[in-house]
């Protein structure tokens, strides 16, 4: 029996994930893409992996360049997300925040909750997709204290209370 891709979508958008900005630099431009399927593979040696659409104008960039750095994304990330998030305005991207690189030229995220910024070791096709997985060579944790940015139902929010959710149709 053939499942429909369109009940998949809408199962999986009832899993909530946290966003992330996904960067790299290739030929001297950076490129960046917004992501919810980010996770931790090992922590010895520190190992995550990412998941991008092979049709997403960075997923060429990331297997050319060999890294690429993970941006966590806090509540007030929101707008930027939508920026990231869509091709209107890609020349834009990086406007109006601070970037920074760490270990590789990729662009980490000044004020996000967390850089990571990671080296391919293995990148695998499987269906749309390449999971890139990534050594981690630098972490910065920016923030102390915070409220992620999460995705759920088509929509970005926080994790606060009942009423006192921020929350915007994506």
């Amino acid at each position: 029996m053939m499942l429909e891709p369109d009940l998949f979508k809408r199962g999986m958008r009832r899993l909530a994930s946290g966003v992330s900005i996904i960067t790299t630099v290739d030929a001297g431009e950076r490129h960046g893409m917004v992501a919810t399927s980010v996770c931790s593979v090992s922590a010895e040696p520190p190992t995550l992996l990412v998941c991008v659409n092979r049709s997403a104008t960075s997923h060429a960039a990331i297997r050319r360049a060999g890294f690429f750095c993970v941006n966590l994304l806090a509540e007030q990330d929101d707008q930027l997300a939508r920026r990231f998030s869509t091709p209107v305005g890609r020349d834009q991207r990086f406007d109006d925040r601070q970037w920074t690189t760490l270990t590789t030229s990729a662009p980490a995220l000044v004020g996000s909750l967390a850089s990571f910024d990671s080296e391919v070791v293995e990148a695998v096709d499987v269906q749309s997709h390449t999971v890139f997985i990534g050594r981690v060579k630098a972490i910065e944790l920016w923030q102390s204290e915070f409220v992620p940015l999460v995705y759920h139902d088509g929509r970005f929010d926080t994790l606060r209370g009942p009423g006192q959710s921020k929350s915007e149709p994506a």
